[in-house]
């Protein structure tokens, strides 16, 4: 793999022809690629824009016969008073591909892109892979359940014979990680709904409801804990699921680690409810083809358990998830900064619709869930 001479630029914008060269003929498998033009661009982020967090870039070179190739530097900043536990923690994705855990992907499940460089730097690490074109625009309710399938075929196989990775720098338990944080949020609800978006957002007649589960959370905690546990990837849903042929190419394992059977599906569906064009009645014919498509997926593998405790994992951590959205939902209403991009995110100019909106989404994927989790946990 190419590194930087000694001295030379940290900065994506001013990389050395030397080092642009070996990342080419690493991406085009072809020793004689000659490099003659090349530029760098941001994608997400930016070069020291994001401290403490993530950025994007695309990399196109063109060759001195114009042959053409491209290649995608994720760069993660460092937090170095971050502990490998946190269910964020910084370098997680970077030790991933560092290690052997994602080169024998369960058998048709998804793949992992291709790496062409990992370099760590002071105050960074570099992650240099594969720039894939998705196949796919839209996805209808068949890709969905396309992608549930895969997501029970890569948690069966663990569950069905294969030994835990190990590492520690894996999540574990992320579902019941992120709960700690949410502390002060709760605590300062009724400051809070003084804002008129807040109350919107988190209606008076809902909030009673809330804090009860809320009260409830370590009993959602535990029960993920206590269920037979797997390799989640965490973050699977539209933007990180590319297709390429008949591959499903996995991106961003930011979050990946140990959990529990159905909590890998709970991204798929939490997340997509914002972008999938929301109403009660796609919510619950997502959630059964997904779920259905996940034990279809579960059983290929030869897992032969009961379905049932696949339901707790997907509720308790929709329910765990959900809560997390409270404090997300009024951080990013609240605050000009964040809600200064909700109107393109969510297509809507009117903060009050938007914020109409993600009540509605908490009336499924946390109100919903958390009674059939406390319904199956009774029962």
């Amino acid at each position: 793999m190419p590194s930087i001479p000694s001295g030379g630029s940290h900065n994506p914008l001013d990389l050395p022809k030397s080092y642009v060269s070996g990342l080419a003929r690493g991406a085009t498998g072809d020793e004689n690629f000659e490099v003659q033009v090349w530029q760098c661009e941001p994608v997400q982020g930016g070069f020291g824009s994001a401290v403490g967090g993530t950025a994007l870039y695309r990399l196109r070179v063109r060759s001195c016969a114009d042959r053409r190739c491209s290649l995608i530097l994720k760069v993660l900043y460092a937090r170095p008073d971050e502990s490998e536990a946190s269910p964020y923690y910084w370098k997680r994705e970077f030790e991933l591909y560092r290690s052997d855990i994602l080169a024998d992907m369960p058998r048709d499940s998804f793949v992992a892109p291709r790496m062409y460089a990992l370099e760590a730097h002071d105050d960074a690490c570099w992650i240099w892979m594969e720039d894939i074109e998705d196949d796919k625009g839209e996805w209808a309710l068949e890709d969905f359940a396309d992608v549930a399938e895969r997501v029970g075929r890569f948690n069966g196989a663990w569950l069905a014979n294969a030994p835990l990775p190990t590492g520690p720098w894996l999540s574990r338990g992320w579902h019941a990680a992120i709960v700690p944080a949410l502390a002060d949020c709760f605590n300062q609800l009724n400051r809070l709904l003084e804002h008129p978006l807040a109350r919107l957002t988190l209606p008076l007649e809902a909030k009673a409801e809330i804090d009860s589960i809320w009260r409830d959370r370590r009993i959602f905690m535990e029960a993920l804990r206590g269920l037979p546990q797997t390799f989640c990837h965490y973050d699977a849903f539209r933007r990180n699921v590319l297709f390429r042929g008949d591959d499903a190419v996995l991106l961003d394992w930011a979050l990946a680690g140990v959990g529990a059977i159905g909590e890998d599906l709970v991204s798929l569906v939490a997340v997509s409810l914002y972008y999938e064009g929301y109403t009660q009645e796609y919510a619950a014919q997502l959630d059964d083809v997904v779920f259905a498509s996940y034990i279809k997926g579960l059983r290929q593998t030869g897992w032969a358990g009961d379905q049932r405790l696949a339901r707790i994992g997907y509720t308790c951590g929709m329910t765990l998830r959900g809560l997390a959205g409270v404090k997300q939902d009024i951080d990013q209403l609240t605050h000009d900064a964040a809600a200064v991009d909700l109107p393109q995110v969510h297509r809507v100019s009117d903060l009050e619709q938007i914020a109409r909106f993600f009540a509605d989404i908490r009336r499924f994927r946390l109100l919903k869930m958390a009674r059939e989790a406390r319904s199956l946990l009774t029962n």
